[in-house]
């Protein structure tokens, strides 16, 4: 993982200069936006994307990483209707039907 982390983000800077003439993290976010769309294409033109497949960093590696930390935040459990984790207060009723009282209620539509 960490060699496609290396490579990856090489090739993402090299990619960035080839088009644009800047690092990645110089560029406006559209430029950005450019350049991580080339990759998830594998539209890429420059020579750093030899040892690593395009799509496949940025399938297996960037996007599952950005996601896995975006909805690791408890701002954006909400989102999805998770209440979070169990610990610190932890679950009390267990049984079938049951729910602590700080649980939203289920919604039947």
């Amino acid at each position: 993982m960490r060699e496609a982390w290396r490579l990856g983000l090489a090739g993402v800077d090299a990619e960035s200069r080839l088009r644009f003439g800047q690092s990645f993290a110089e560029m406006n976010g559209t430029n950005q936006d450019t350049v991580l769309l080339t990759i998830q294409r594998g539209d890429v033109a420059d020579d750093a994307w030899q040892r690593l497949p395009p799509t496949r960093f940025f399938r297996s590696v960037l996007l599952k990483s950005i996601v896995a930390q975006y909805y690791a935040h408890p701002a954006a459990w909400s989102e999805t209707g998770f209440g979070g984790p169990a610990s610190p207060r932890g679950y009390v009723r267990l049984g079938i039907g049951q729910h602590d009282p700080w649980e939203a209620e289920e919604r039947h539509d």
